[in-house]
């Protein structure tokens, strides 16, 4: 009886937890500091030299990073009325060819999809979310 009363208890409990990291807003400014890319539009990247990563400075509003190749640097905009709200602009990058230029691609293009922040799985993940609130980019530190 009692290993049914912990397991009723548990089970809700859990679910409650998943549900609230994964949908929760976070506060942008959480973004502050460099967060390695680690997933663009529900595909995993590779771990590689170059590792993609985005680098948040939130006190102006700026973005610095690699996208696998080439440096990118753009500017956000937050909103005062949502501390989860997040606009990506679109930025300038170096032009370098290299050999896997379609990722590149998608997380340039990606980026001016961006409207907001979610909590991840952990403190030490970020989700970047569309519109409609689908992952964009899953960032880890």
């Amino acid at each position: 009886m009692k290993k049914f009363m912990m397991y009723a208890l548990l089970i809700p409990a859990m679910a409650v937890s998943f549900w609230s990291c994964s949908n929760s807003k976070t506060n942008v400014q959480q973004l502050e500091g460099k967060w390695n890319i680690t997933e663009v539009n529900g595909e995993a990247i590779s771990t590689q030299e170059n590792a993609p990563f985005m680098e948040f400075n939130m006190a102006e509003k700026k973005i610095h990073g690699n996208a696998g190749c080439n440096i990118f640097n753009t500017s956000l905009e937050t909103d005062a009325n949502d501390i989860s709200a997040l606009k990506i602009a679109q930025g300038m990058s170096t032009m370098m060819a290299c050999p896997d230029m379609e990722t590149e691609s998608k997380i340039l293009q990606a980026m001016t999809t961006v409207r907001a922040v979610k909590a991840g799985t952990d403190a030490n993940q970020m989700l970047l979310v569309d519109e409609a609130g689908k992952t964009v980019f899953v960032l880890s530190k």
